[in-house]
């Protein structure tokens, strides 16, 4: 102090004055740094009793981490003190990614408005519900089993979009709280989504696998084959499935391979999901001729493909001929790349090795289900499809009469006579009748849809299905066709029957006009070729 009054005095400065303010500096600096040394010394005391989980997807390629993060917003989406936040966002997204509800309490359900505003649509759509979603960047406390837990939702944006993470913390012992919240979680989310596929796309970017949501299970029942052809599949597969130790001792690899030959649109698809529900497997599809592929990285994404699955590859002919002509009448060898395709070359170098390998070498995973589809088997070369890679061939050709019969069975209900016992539903669409008669009984306030199919009797149904059976065509109609006109008269199964002469005639009609137009095509293109070589 002393010091400071030599120096201040001759600048002519009240030296008691400053000297007070000094003092009153030192005391508040000391006060201060003692009140965030205790404070945070208090957190870190309070903090070394929490046992804290993160739960993040900001690995962005790898969709696998954000499979537990959508499991645990699916379960504290059903939590009562989870939809009483005093802090909320309000979205009209209440379905997540894996297309599975997440409202929470206290949404705005459609059944709360005007009932004449109920079927409402706002350009073309129904009016989505309003949800309130605790607000991110927030803790929440929620009660659980006799702890609370501190709930953090976050939000952050990347080049890529954004992505989520939660943050659960509790005051426990150990960490079985945590885990039995998490596997509480992933039961709730399995109970919800059993009736669900869930379908991963190969990213060729990244070489991994992305979850592409889940997709309602397909029964069995809607998908009509030849006699015993389901049956068969279905059988095979699951007796592979429980033969895991007698591959092992007998040193075969535990792979099995399905291949599904035949014309577009007979069903080869619709048949994979309908056996992906059935077994209880995820779809894993890869398309060959996707942009980006090589031989490393279809190696790579079929390493990484787990057991106990549908490995699907989508139109196998089409993996090394690139702007080929698909049509009946096509030889499979590459045509002349013009120039916008040679502007848009996607860099593919999948060879035919690199498959081979991919499929059945020293990294290609086991215990998965290889299915198979193409539309002209005769481009295939026989190393891809010879037994061992491919150990079951199934032919898909156009609609029976017999499968004709069975799609219009599939697509109109029928109710049993007053004599005959109550029996299960004959098709999906009348067991959805009776679930949803079930769901909203007589004199709910929601109306009754607009596409409601009249249910008639078993006996005229029948009877129905044999005339239209009838009029088709033995193996001339596909039946992605046949379903087509089906679905245009889903509400008309009077007038389906009495229309569809004169819609095979213009099926008819529709393909020799198509087969003219690409045969004046292929003139005019072979002219100028023509003209040049007698010049």
């Amino acid at each position: 102090m002393e010091a400071v009054k030599g120096f201040l005095a001759p600048l002519g400065l009240n030296t008691n004055s400053i000297q007070d303010t000094l003092k009153l500096v030192v005391i508040g600096g000391t006060v201060e740094t003692a009140r965030r040394a205790s404070i945070s010394a208090w957190n870190g005391f309070v903090d070394s009793f929490y046992l804290t989980a993160h739960f993040s997807q900001e690995d962005y390629p790898y969709d696998w981490q954000a499979l537990c993060l959508d499991r645990l917003m699916h379960w504290l989406s059903k939590q009562p003190a989870w939809g009483r936040s005093r802090e909320f966002e309000i979205t009209t997204r209440s379905v997540g990614r894996n297309q599975l509800n997440q409202s929470t309490t206290g949404d705005l359900d459609e059944e709360e408005m005007d009932e004449e505003d109920e079927n409402e649509l706002d350009h073309g759509r129904r009016k989505r519900k309003v949800a309130f979603m605790p607000s991110p960047d927030t803790t929440h406390t929620i009660y659980y089993r006799g702890h609370w837990l501190k709930i953090t939702r976050t939000r952050r944006y990347q080049d890529y979009g954004h992505y989520s993470a939660l943050k659960i913390s509790v005051v426990a012992r150990n960490n079985d709280i945590l885990k039995r919240l998490v596997l509480e979680a992933k039961r709730e989310y399995e109970k919800d989504a059993e009736h669900r596929v869930h379908i991963f796309m190969a990213d060729t970017t990244y070489a991994c696998w992305r979850w592409n949501g889940a997709r309602q299970k397909r029964p069995m029942n809607s998908i009509v084959l030849e006699p015993a052809v389901k049956e068969m599949l279905l059988a095979d597969c699951r007796d592979f499935l429980r033969s895991e130790d007698w591959y092992a001792e007998r040193g075969i690899p535990f792979r099995r391979g399905y291949l599904l030959h035949g014309v577009p649109g007979s069903g080869k698809t619709s048949l994979i999901h309908s056996l992906a529900g059935e077994l209880g497997l995820d779809i894993y599809v890869v398309s060959l001729s996707s942009k980006g592929m090589s031989d490393n990285t279809l190696t790579t994404l079929m390493g990484n493909v787990p057991s106990r699955c549908i490995l699907l590859l989508e139109d196998l002919d089409a993996a090394f001929t690139r702007g080929i002509s698909r049509d009946s009448t096509s030889t499979g060898a590459p045509t002349a790349p013009t120039k916008a395709a040679a502007e848009a070359n996607d860099g593919s170098t999948l060879s035919l090795s690199g498959l081979l390998n991919s499929l059945d070498g020293v990294a290609a995973a086991e215990g998965r289900l290889l299915f198979a589809t193409t539309n002209h088997i005769e481009r295939l070369d026989p190393a891809l499809s010879r037994p061992g890679r491919m150990d079951v061939w199934v032919n898909f050709s156009n609609a029976s009469k017999w499968q004709a019969e069975g799609i219009f069975k599939c697509f109109f209900p029928s109710r049993p006579s007053p004599t005959s016992p109550p029996s299960s539903p004959s098709s999906p669409d009348e067991a959805s009748t009776s679930d949803a008669s079930q769901k909203n009984p007589p004199g709910s306030r929601r109306k009754a849809s607009a596409h409601a199919v009249p249910v008639l009797e078993e006996a005229e149904i029948a009877q129905l299905a044999k005339r239209f059976a009838d009029t088709i065509p033995e193996g001339e109609m596909s039946v992605a066709s046949l379903q087509g006109y089906l679905l245009k008269n889903k509400t008309r199964p009077r007038e389906c029957v009495e229309e569809v002469s004169e819609w095979v005639q213009q099926e008819r009609e529709a393909r020799a006009r198509l087969k003219r137009e690409k045969e004046e095509v292929r003139q005019s293109a072979r002219r100028p070729f023509l003209l040049t070589k007698r010049a």
